[in-house]
């Protein structure tokens, strides 16, 4: 903004001074050529003396010269008229410049005071700035100094924390007295910390099915292994075999019956096994959710243990416990299935 006012200004002056210098030298001219028409003028009248002593007495008066006129020619007062009505224009352009300059060193004074008032606004916001950082400074040494303090005494709690003896939790559980399960159960699997449904109940229909069909040809053999499955991941291997009757039944049926029964079953786990962690097994829409909220009614949670998921049962445990559901534990060796007999034990439930 300065140096468009700077510019401005030094313009004006320029055309100021050339404008005075033609009027000097329009003026020179006018004065050189007047002169000039002055010395190119009619000779002066001569005195009465003078005409008295030159003229000869007989003179006549034809003789006499003709007085001239006292107004100037015409020509020399067209070109007069001419030298002023230039001598008007320039006088109005002279004065058309110094309007002109008058408004340009009043367009500079108002640049300049604005110039100033803007450079006041701008040392008030440096000034404004420099204590705000200053005080920034003054702060961020007061952070550093307490951060320190809070690092000292971080340093001396852990060394108080370090030299304090560990202290043991014990944690203490309720174990509700345990009852035979009687009625419909769901089974599950619980093998490396993951949980999976056992379709026991699907896969003894189909073994049944096919017992039923084959009733006659087993009643020849009279023993028989055969599979059923997979129904979820999971396949049942079973033992046929022709049994005798009791005695109350001998008396009913003759001493020449007998049955076809199922003497034992194992349910085998497939490779590709759906099982689930019991985070997953624990959100809505999850397998083992489904087979807990389908599950009939009345009917108690059966899970099969293994030593490696006895912390992903208890989770499960209270879980399906909340839900008002009984829940049995059946615990596995490593390598055992899952099995059972004609003769084996009930499970027993919380």
């Amino acid at each position: 903004m300065s140096r468009k006012h700077h510019d401005e200004d030094h313009f004006g002056s320029d055309s100021f001074l050339d404008v005075l210098a033609n009027i000097v030298g329009i003026l020179i001219i006018l004065i050189v050529s007047a002169a000039a028409r002055v010395q190119r003028g009619p000779e002066p009248l001569p005195t009465s003396s003078d005409t008295e002593m030159s003229t000869p007495l007989a003179a006549t008066p034809a003789s006499l010269p003709a007085p001239e006129s006292d107004e100037p020619p015409a020509e020399f007062t067209a070109e007069m008229r001419a030298l002023q009505q230039k001598m008007a224009a320039v006088v109005e352009k002279s004065r058309q410049a110094t309007a002109r300059l008058q408004e340009l060193e009043a367009e500079s004074d108002a640049a300049n005071n604005s110039l100033a008032s803007e450079q006041k606004t701008a040392d008030d916001k440096t000034n404004k700035l420099k204590k705000k950082q200053l005080r920034l400074a003054r702060l961020e040494e007061a952070i550093g100094e307490r951060q320190g303090v809070l690092k000292g005494l971080l340093a001396e709690f852990e060394e108080v924390e370090s030299a304090r003896p560990p202290t043991t939790q014990i944690k203490h559980r309720l174990v509700p007295v345990s009852q035979e399960v009687v009625g419909k159960e769901v089974h599950f699997r619980l093998s490396g910390g993951r949980v999976s449904a056992v379709p026991i109940d699907t896969l003894a229909e189909r073994m049944k099915a096919q017992l039923e069909r084959q009733k006659d040809w087993l009643a020849s053999r009279g023993h028989h292994e055969a599979v059923v499955g997979p129904v979820d991941g999971y396949s049942m291997r079973f033992q046929v075999e022709r049994m005798s009757l009791s005695a109350l039944d001998r008396n009913r049926y003759g001493f020449g019956a007998y049955r076809i029964g199922v003497s034992q079953w194992e349910i085998i786990p497939e490779r590709n096994l759906p099982d689930e962690s019991p985070e997953e097994a624990l959100r809505r829409g999850s397998r083992f959710s489904l087979a807990v909220r389908t599950a009939p009614e009345g009917a108690s949670l059966t899970f099969w243990v293994y030593p490696d998921s006895f912390h992903a049962f208890r989770i499960l445990q209270a879980a399906c416990q909340a839900e008002g559901f009984v829940v049995a534990a059946r615990p596995l060796p490593a390598g055992i299935g899952i099995a059972g007999s004609p003769d084996g034990t009930r499970s027993a439930g919380q």
